[in-house]
């Protein structure tokens, strides 16, 4: 264990106050991820791994594309190969969102229920 702490501290030289203020400034989206993994466990015990894959997938690539990350009002579930693509939006995102989730791999159709913010009037 002695072995495996050292060298991981060699490899990634981070305090425990810059993985806390790490953990801190990006506490949304690692709260969707711990959340989407509770909500798969039973999927994949259930023997539904393949939509729980294919919406992993799906997830990252939302998130690491920057139209995409803010969009924190945005639902996704793969059902039976389905993305449903649910929540509010502005219209950039939403273009973004179904691209995305179009080309995503085992996504076969997308059913897009989001809905787009309407600008503020003055």
């Amino acid at each position: 264990m002695g072995l495996l702490r050292s060298s991981f501290r060699r490899a990634l030289p981070v305090s425990r106050v810059g993985a806390a203020l790490w953990a801190w400034q990006h506490r949304k989206e690692i709260a969707g991820w711990a959340g989407w993994a509770a909500r798969a466990a039973p999927r994949v015990v259930a023997g539904n791994q393949r939509d729980v894959v294919a919406e992993g997938r799906l997830r990252a690539r939302l998130s690491s594309d920057p139209r995409t990350r803010s969009a924190s009002n945005l639902d996704v579930e793969v059902v039976e190969g389905v993305a449903i693509l649910a929540g509010e939006v502005d219209p950039e995102v939403h273009d973004a969102v179904v691209e995305l989730a179009t080309g995503a791999s085992g996504v076969m159709r997308v059913r897009d229920e989001i809905r787009e913010r309407t600008p503020r009037r003055s």
